[in-house]
């Protein structure tokens, strides 16, 4: 049987949160990535169900509960291809 993957933030990648928005530091790259306030939402929640996501999102901001769940879901795949997020084998029974 093939174990569910599930993400996690790349060890790689440094982060802190200042003032509301999260900096990625891409250790290997240099390169530094700046999230808003929504994405830094999203970064530091990615864990959760994106519908709940989308949930909190859509009553913070004035977005439908369709626009933020499409927006958690692009941004989770921008941060996998950026490689900030990776897949890892879930290690739960």
């Amino acid at each position: 049987m093939v174990e569910p993957l599930k993400l996690i933030r790349n060890p790689n990648v440094s982060w802190r949160t200042i003032e509301g928005q999260s900096v990625l530091i891409f250790n290997k790259e240099g390169e530094v990535q700046v999230l808003n306030e929504v994405g830094t939402y999203v970064w530091e929640h990615f864990e959760e169900k994106p519908e709940d996501l989308a949930a909190a999102i859509s009553e913070e901001y004035d977005v439908s509960m369709e626009e933020a769940l499409e927006d958690v879901h692009k941004f989770i795949e921008q941060m996998k291809a950026a490689g900030a997020l990776c897949e890892t084998e879930d290690e739960t029974p």
